[in-house]
């Protein structure tokens, strides 16, 4: 459906001061709650959280240039803008792959393909994955821990994403669905990520530091853990942002199940266009995608 191709309108990503947002708290939530699962074969992890049982992952293994499992990922193509007049065309197969090392790689590219996008012929080309799209799902779960270690990469007008919808996109449209943008990354702000949460009637989070010096063209791990009653945001264990459901009150849309979206972008009216001194190919590096819900006790 064309409604997968909005990408988050830019008039909410102004830096308004004024915008609300739930007090900030530091640790690490014990969840109760029920999963809406959808069940996909799994690699077995060894090193898979105590208290957690996986739902979903991908370890990334495979030979160099593999394209990723088609069974977990769907490619989400086109040239529009996707809502903020965004410069790259997201390409079915090319821009997205495996490196060998057991890592995904979504490469942006400048571009001479011949391709046509918004603005006319495009500049650049990238890569987008979904575990919903055109119909099919191949995974959605309501609450858990959505989990990634990633590498986005540095440079002006690169935006890099870890991000989740509400499978009802489909039929409610945007932002009926919600959204929940377990990362963003800026490629000219290299010590800090973005963290949001988007619904009908509120937007919710900040940029938040990495910590110790980190940078986001370094490995990190991003996480939320999501609840009945809160999403903590975590960057490498720690907490960084909380939303509570008392305090978002009827904008609250949170109790259904979201997809998974990776993405890297180039350009557009957030993250403002490449400079001379960004260099492509350009490269985000996903060293695995883990999903949980709480162990049976």
């Amino acid at each position: 459906m064309r409604g997968l191709h909005i990408r988050k309108p830019f008039t909410r990503r102004s830096r308004n001061k004024n915008k609300w947002r739930a007090p900030l708290i530091v640790g690490t939530t014990s969840l109760l709650m029920a999963a809406c699962v959808m069940p996909l074969p799994r690699t077995p992890v060894a090193n898979a959280l105590p208290g957690w049982q996986l739902t979903f992952d991908d370890e990334f293994e495979g030979s160099d240039h593999q394209p990723p499992d088609p069974a977990r990922w769907l490619p989400d193509t086109g040239g529009s803008g996707w809502g903020n007049h965004e410069l790259q065309y997201y390409t079915s197969a090319d821009n997205a792959y495996l490196d060998g090392d057991g890592h995904l790689t979504l490469e942006a590219r400048r571009s001479d393909s011949g391709r046509n996008c918004w603005y006319g012929p495009c500049q650049y080309t990238s890569a987008k994955l979904t575990t919903l799209n055109s119909g099919r799902t191949t995974f959605a779960q309501r609450y858990g821990r959505f989990e990634a270690r990633i590498k986005a990469p540095s440079g002006k007008g690169l935006w890099g994403a870890f991000w989740m919808l509400g499978d009802n996109l489909p039929t409610d449209g945007y932002p009926a669905s919600g959204e929940i943008d377990v990362l963003e990354t800026l490629g000219d702000r290299l010590e800090n990520v973005q963290q949001h949460a988007h619904a009908p009637r509120f937007d919710f989070g900040d940029e938040a530091d990495i910590g110790s010096g980190g940078k986001i063209d370094d490995w990190h791990t991003y996480a939320i853990e999501w609840t009945p009653e809160r999403i903590d945001w975590q960057i490498d264990g720690r907490t960084t942002q909380t939303l509570f459901k008392k305090d978002a009150g009827d904008g609250w849309i949170f109790d259904h199940p979201f997809y998974i979206v990776l993405n890297l972008a180039v350009g557009g009216d957030w993250p403002g266009s490449p400079d001379d001194e960004t260099v492509f190919p350009a490269k985000m590096l996903v060293d695995y995608v883990r999903v949980y819900t709480p162990a049976s006790p």
